[in-house]
């Protein structure tokens, strides 16, 4: 777990998710949060989603999200992918209610790159996971979350790697050990 911004991020439960809901007030906050939860993407990315890249030009939900290559973080090779992500329902349900501009990026602000920066996100959550009483989760608790979440349902390694747009490798560093898992599977082994 994360202490002192050093180490890894907690992982969500639904207790911590359903309180932070209760608390996300700013409707641009609220989606970029279920947007995390729903996807697993990168915080610099989310933020940079323009609004072609989830809604059609009459302003319907398209059946996917696109994360640019150019706001991906780029691989050990030096090369980011798009990467397009099918719109879960729930998801669904927030994009609608949220008011998109009509052009240009789906989470503007006055900054000088037009859009809401990751260091005001994280201040925000952190600011309510604090005040709720919780340490160690960050941005990128929404990231492990996701893997995690598939791989306890049984998704496969090669399919949440192709879903989360990354290596296996790398998937692998953001799973949670589980020894209680681990003994249940030595206790498979059957000779």
């Amino acid at each position: 777990m994360k202490n002192n911004r050093k180490g890894q991020a907690a992982l969500w439960t639904p207790t911590v998710i359903k309180k932070m809901r209760s608390r996300l007030n700013s409707p641009m906050q609220r989606l970029i949060f279920e947007i995390s939860l729903f996807t697993g993407e990168r915080m610099g990315a989310i933020v940079q989603l323009k609004s072609k890249d989830v809604y059609d030009s009459s302003g319907k939900v398209l059946g996917y999200i696109t994360f640019a290559a150019n706001t991906r973080k780029s691989s050990k090779h030096g090369k980011a992918n798009t990467r397009q992500v099918i719109v879960h329902p729930d998801l669904k349900f927030h994009l609608e209610r949220y008011s998109p501009p009509s052009e240009g990026y789906l989470f503007p602000t006055n900054s000088s790159d037009g859009y809401i920066q990751c260091r005001a996100v994280d201040k925000y959550w952190r600011k309510i996971l604090t005040d709720l009483g919780y340490s160690g989760f960050s941005t990128h608790s929404s990231r492990r979350w996701v893997i995690n979440e598939l791989r306890k349902a049984g998704v496969a390694m090669v399919t949440i790697s192709e879903v989360m747009g990354m290596n296996i490798q790398t998937v692998r560093h953001y799973l949670d050990h589980d020894p209680i898992e681990a003994a249940k599977a030595i206790a498979l082994l059957n000779v």
